[in-house]
C-alpha cells in the first residue's frame, strides 16, 4: 500500500540524508583523496577514508526518480537543472587550475597565453600539478573524458554526471512502457547486479580492447547495481516488495560493488551498507521530525539546496586553496576548515548564481503554457533543492514525501 503525502509534505530526513552524503564526500576529499592526488597536502588532524557519500547519493536519485518520474517534462527539468551548473563548473575549475599551476610550476606559454596556450616551459617542484588543456576543456564539457582515455579530468568528481545523465535517460525511456511491473521488476533488478559483475570477468578485462573498455567504464557499468538499490527501496516502501528480498538484494549489490574493485575497499563498502539501512529507515519510517531535528531544519534545508553545488565544485578547487594556504604556512587545522568552507561558499553561489536561475529561465516556457491552458504546472516555481544528487550527489523532488502513484496518476 502506497502512502500519499500532500503536495506541501516535507520530510526533513532527505534533507538530512543528502547533507550528510554530500558533505561525507566533502570530507572524504579534503582529509584522504589531497594527499592521495598530492602528496605534499597530507598532515591533516583527521582522515576520512571510506569512500561511500558518492554511492549513496546515486541510491537517493534513483528512489526520487521513481518517485517523480510521472510529472510533466521530467527528463527537461532534470537536464535543465543538471548541465548548466556542471558547465559553469567545468569553466570556472578549468580558469582557476590554469592560474593555480602556472604559479605552483611556474609555467610559461606560447600562443593562447596562460588561459588556452600549451606550456613551452615550467620549473615544477617535488610535486608537479596537472595543467589542463582546451583538449581537455572540450572534452569535460562535453562529458567525453570518461569515454576517451586522451582527456584528462578537470574535476574527478565529475565522474557522476554522465551515470545519472545516462540513468534518467533510460528511466524516461521505458517509464511510458511500464517497464516496471510486479512481474518483471525482479528480473530487471538482479540483472543490474549480476551481467555487469559477468562483464566484469569475461569481457572488461584489464587486456580488453580500449572500446570495450570504454563503453563499460563510460556507461559506469560497474554502478548501476546502486540505482537498483534506489528502486528496489522504493519498491519495498511502496508495499511492492518484501523485506527479505530487499535485504539479500541489497546484500548482493553490496558484494557486486566490491567485487567490481577486487574487494580492496571493503571498508567502504561496509561503511556503505550502514548508510543504506538508514536510507531504508527514512524511506520506511516516519519522519525524522523531533525537537532537536526541527531547531536545526533551516541550517539543514539550506545546506541540502545547495548540495549539488557543493559537489560539483569542491574537489579541484578545495586542492588549489589548501595548496596555497600551505604555501603561507596555514596549519593543517586550518586548511580543512578554510577548504570545507570554500566548497560552502563556492557551492551556494554555483546555486543561487546559476543553477536555480538558469533553470527557471529554461523551464519558464513550459510554465507559461501549462497557464495558458488553464492547468496548474506541478510546480511552478523551480525547487530549492538540485533534482539530481543525492548527485550525485543531493538528488530530489521539491516534496520528497510524494508518492510515485500519485505522480503516475497526474501523467496519464
Amino acid at each position: 500500500m502506497t502512502t500519499t503525502h500532500s503536495a506541501s509534505t516535507r520530510k526533513i530526513s532527505w534533507d538530512i540524508l543528502r547533507v550528510f552524503a554530500v558533505f561525507a564526500v566533502v570530507v572524504e576529499h579534503i582529509t584522504h583523496q589531497a594527499p592521495v592526488n598530492h602528496p605534499e597536502l597530507g598532515g591533516y588532524p583527521f582522515s576520512l577514508p571510506l569512500q561511500f557519500g558518492a554511492s549513496t547519493m546515486l541510491v537517493i536519485s534513483a528512489f526520487f526518480v521513481c518517485v517523480t518520474i510521472g510529472r510533466r517534462r521530467w527528463l527537461w527539468n532534470r537536464v535543465a537543472r543538471l548541465l548548466p551548473a556542471y558547465f559553469a563548473a567545468v569553466i570556472v575549475t578549468y580558469v582557476a587550475t590554469r592560474i593555480a599551476v602556472t604559479v605552483f610550476d611556474r609555467h610559461s606559454y606560447g600562443p593562447g597565453g596562460w588561459l588556452f596556450g600549451a606550456s613551452v616551459s615550467s620549473a615544477p617542484g617535488e610535486f608537479p600539478w596537472l595543467q589542463p588543456s582546451v583538449h581537455d576543456l572540450f572534452g569535460n564539457l562535453m562529458m567525453m573524458q570518461v569515454w576517451i582515455p586522451g582527456f584528462h579530468w578537470i574535476d574527478a568528481s565529475y565522474w557522476t554526471m554522465p551515470v545519472q545523465l545516462a540513468a534518467f535517460v533510460v528511466a524516461a525511456l521505458l517509464f511510458p512502457r511500464k517497464w516496471l511491473t510486479a512481474r518483471n521488476a525482479p528480473l530487471l533488478l538482479w540483472s543490474l547486479v549480476i551481467v555487469p559483475v559477468v562483464l566484469r570477468f569475461t569481457a572488461r578485462t584489464d587486456d580488453s580492447p580500449q572500446w570495450v573498455k570504454s563503453i563499460f567504464d563510460g556507461l559506469a557499468l560497474n554502478r548501476v547495481q546502486l540505482f537498483g538499490v534506489g528502486v528496489a527501496i522504493w519498491l519495498w516502501s511502496t508495499g511492492r516488495m518484501r523485506v527479505w528480498h530487499l535485504g539479500v538484494y541489497i546484500v548482493a549489490a553490496l558484494v557486486a560493488q566490491d567485487t567490481h574493485a577486487y574487494f580492496t575497499d571493503t571498508p567502504s563498502t561496509v561503511a556503505l551498507g550502514v548508510v543504506l539501512l538508514i536510507v531504508c529507515f527514512a524511506a520506511g519510517g516516519r519522519d525524522w521530525d523531533v525537537p532537536f531535528v526541527r531547531r536545526l531544519a533551516p541550517a539543514i534545508t539550506w545546506l541540502a539546496g545547495i548540495s549539488f553545488g557543493v559537489y560539483l565544485i569542491h574537489q579541484q578547487l578545495g586542492f588549489i586553496l589548501a595548496r596555497s594556504l600551505l604555501d603561507l604556512g596555514a596549519t593543517p587545522i586550518e586548511r580543512f576548515a578554510a577548504s570545507f568552507a570554500l566548497a560552502v561558499v563556492l557551492g551556494w553561489l554555483l546555486t543561487k548564481l546559476v543553477e536555480r536561475p538558469v533553470h527557471r529561465l529554461l523551464t519558464q516556457k513550459t510554465q507559461s503554457h501549462a497557464g495558458r491552458s488553464g492547468k496548474s504546472p506541478a510546480n511552478p516555481d523551480p525547487s530549492p533543492l538540485p533534482i539530481s544528487q543525492a548527485n550525485t550527489v543531493g538528488a530530489g523532488p521539491p516534496t520528497s514525501g510524494e508518492s510515485f502513484a500519485a505522480a503516475n496518476s497526474q501523467s496519464r
